[in-house]
């Protein structure tokens, strides 16, 4: 049984293309390829920058806690003379509550991170 030279050239091609599709090397498929970081001083930035927003974004978050906080007692103050608090006073002392939780629990956070360093 004789094969011709171009029905030769084909089945080495069918088994050969598929591993330059999956790699080349034949390495597994997903594999990531790892560059070295030309310039470090890059990735600093980028981090310092990150560092920047989220504190930002926090003290801006703290700032808008702090004002609904004082708002609401405000609002509370409203209810100190009567002897039987009605149920909006009773729903603002709990979101009072819960604004105040969550901004403690944020400042906790912080000062943990920053004990960390």
């Amino acid at each position: 049984m004789r094969f011709k030279p171009a029905v030769l050239v084909g089945l080495s091609l069918s088994l050969f293309l598929p591993s330059i599709g999956a790699g080349g090397s034949g390495a597994a498929t997903g594999a990531q390829i790892n560059i070295p970081n030309i310039n470090p001083g890059v990735e600093r930035r980028f981090e310092l920058l990150r560092q920047k927003e989220a504190n930002e974004r926090m003290q801006r978050e703290n700032n808008e806690d702090t004002q609904k906080m004082v708002l609401l007692a405000a609002e509370l103050k409203q209810y100190s003379e009567a002897a039987i608090l009605p149920p909006e006073a009773v729903r603002k002392a709990n979101e009072l509550e819960k604004v105040a939780k969550r901004l403690r629990r944020r400042l906790n956070d912080r000062m943990l991170m920053i004990r960390a360093r």
